[in-house]
C-alpha cells in the first residue's frame, strides 16, 4: 500500500470510529433500548448543543471554566517551578517536608470542597484555590525530579563558570528538567479541568459544570442540554490535551520520545 493511502486511512478511521458511535448512539435512544428520558438521542443533543453555540449562551460558560484553569495553572507553574527547585537544591529541606508533600497529595481535593466554599463561597478563587490544591502537588514532585535529575558534570561547569542564582535558574535548570517539567503540566492540566468542572458543579461557581447542573434540575426537557455541556467540558478537555501535546512536540523537538514517535512515524508510512 502507498504511503499517500496510509495516511488517508490515520485521518479516516478516527473519523469513521465517531461516525459509528454516534449512530449506535442514534439507534440505542430512537428504538427505546435506553430510555430517551435517562438518554437523549444524538440529534436531540446536538440540536441543543448547536442551539447553546448559536446563541451564545455557552461561551460565558466556557469562559468561566478557561479562566479558572488558566489562573489555576499559571499559580501551580509559577510556585511548583520555584519551590521545587528551591526543594531540590537542598536535600535536608527535601527530606523534610516530603511527609507534608505526601500527605497533602493523598487528599482529594473534593474533600476539602465544603470548608472552601464556606472560606470562600461560591466564587471564582474557590474554583482557583481547588484547581491549585489538586495539581500543584503532582507537578511539584515532577520539578523535583527533573532537577535532581540533571547532570552532575552540567552542574559543575555552571559552578565553576560563576552561573548562579536566578540565572542557573533560568539558563540550566529549567531546560535540563524540561522532560519532565512538560509531564508534569500535562498531568497537571488534566487535573486542573476536572476540578474546574467540579467546583463549578458542586459548588455553584460559573462555567460549564453549573449550566450542567442547571440544566439537570431543569428537568427531562433539558436533558439534551445538559449532554450538550457535558460534550462541550470532553471537547474542552480534548482541546486543552491536543495543546500540550503540541506544545511538548514543538519544544522537545530533541527530546528521545519525541525522536521515537517522528522515527515510529516515518516506519508507519514507508
Amino acid at each position: 500500500m502507498t504511503k499517500n493511502k496510509l495516511a488517508w486511512l490515520n485521518w479516516a478511521l478516527p473519523i469513521a470510529t465517531v461516525v459509528v458511535v454516534l449512530v449506535l448512539w442514534q439507534a440505542v435512544t430512537a428504538t427505546g433500548i435506553v430510555s430517551p428520558a435517562q438518554f437523549p438521542t444524538m440529534t436531540d443533543t446536538m440540536a441543543a448543543l448547536g442551539r447553546e453555540i448559536s446563541t451564545g449562551r455557552i461561551w460565558p460558560a466556557v469562559g468561566a471554566t478557561l479562566i479558572g484553569w488558566v489562573l489555576g495553572m499559571i499559580i501551580v507553574i509559577s510556585l511548583g517551578l520555584v519551590i521545587g527547585t528551591m526543594l531540590a537544591f537542598n536535600g535536608f529541606a527535601q527530606r523534610s517536608t516530603a511527609p507534608v508533600i505526601e500527605t497533602f497529595k493523598a487528599i482529594p481535593a473534593i474533600a476539602i470542597l465544603p470548608l472552601v466554599i464556606l472560606i470562600a463561597g461560591s466564587t471564582l478563587p474557590m474554583k482557583v484555590f481547588l484547581v491549585c490544591f489538586a495539581a500543584f502537588w503532582p507537578f511539584l514532585i515532577q520539578v523535583i525530579y527533573g532537577v535532581r535529575s540533571m547532570d552532575p558534570i552540567v552542574l559543575d561547569t555552571a559552578r565553576a563558570l560563576g552561573i548562579r542564582g536566578a540565572r542557573r535558574f533560568l539558563a540550566i535548570s529549567i531546560p535540563s528538567a524540561s522532560p519532565y517539567l512538560v509531564t508534569g503540566m500535562r498531568i497537571a492540566s488534566a487535573q486542573a479541568l476536572i476540578l474546574c468542572i467540579v467546583a463549578e458543579i458542586v459548588g455553584g461557581a460559573a462555567g460549564i459544570g453549573r449550566n450542567i447542573l442547571l440544566a439537570q434540575n431543569t428537568g427531562v426537557v433539558a436533558y439534551p442540554t445538559m449532554y450538550a455541556y457535558i460534550i462541550a467540558a470532553g471537547v474542552l478537555g480534548i482541546a486543552l490535551t491536543g495543546a500540550f501535546f503540541l506544545l511538548e512536540k514543538r519544544v522537545m523537538h530533541w527530546y528521545e520520545s519525541q525522536r521515537n514517535i517522528r522515527a515510529s512515524n516515518k516506519v508507519g508510512t514507508a
